[in-house]
């Protein structure tokens, strides 16, 4: 048995912030300890953002990276609400 979270599709606009740079980004699979992020380059391995949701903030930390993908690892986990709140929702990049 895995002791890995769930993970649901998702399709939600957030916006990386490290110090005065800003990334947008799409997650794209969401669980309560992290998300996968597509359409995003210049990160690595190891780095720390704060992630900007239309309902808060939160600290992660990337934990792998491929092409214009990252994995990602939440500082605290995503409360149910605000994993529900992110797979109900639809939002389309530009």
């Amino acid at each position: 048995m895995s002791g890995r979270a769930p993970r649901f599709p998702a399709n939600f606009d957030v916006m990386l912030r490290k110090g005065p740079e800003i990334f947008p980004s799409t997650i794209c699979n969401i669980s309560v300890g992290g998300a996968c992020l597509v359409g995003i380059d210049k990160v690595e391995k190891g780095q720390q953002f704060t992630i900007d949701y239309s309902f808060g903030q939160t600290r992660a930390t990337v934990t792998w990276t491929t092409g214009k993908m990252a994995g990602i690892r939440f500082e605290d986990q995503l409360s149910d609400s605000g994993l529900q709140f992110i797979r109900a929702s639809q939002s389309y990049a530009s």
